[in-house]
């Protein structure tokens, strides 16, 4: 498989991921009143998402990615920096 077609099906996985959660949190029962949703239609949705998460992470090995990588702002501060060993001072002895 080639990486544009790993990076669409990528995109394909979140974006089902993105619509079925959002199903699940405007459908919850809220002040007491019961699920929209009937029990066979939730435990298809956690099906769903089951199937979804294990091909998440077979393209993210595939890609060589992680499934930890996070989202930062370009302006955010790192929380570590580096430092070129030659500025280090020897100690002499």
């Amino acid at each position: 498989m080639d990486e544009k077609a790993l990076h669409d099906e990528q995109r394909l996985m979140r974006m089902m991921r993105k619509t079925l959660t959002s199903i699940v949190r405007d459908t919850a029962p809220r002040d007491g009143n019961p699920s929209p949703l009937s029990e066979a239609t939730v435990l298809g949705i956690k099906d769903c998402l089951l199937v979804i998460s294990g091909r998440e992470t077979e393209l993210a090995q595939l890609t060589g990615r992680t499934l930890e990588e996070r989202p930062h702002f370009s302006d955010e501060t790192p929380n570590s920096h580096a430092v070129k060993i030659s500025s280090i001072p020897k100690k002499t002895h």
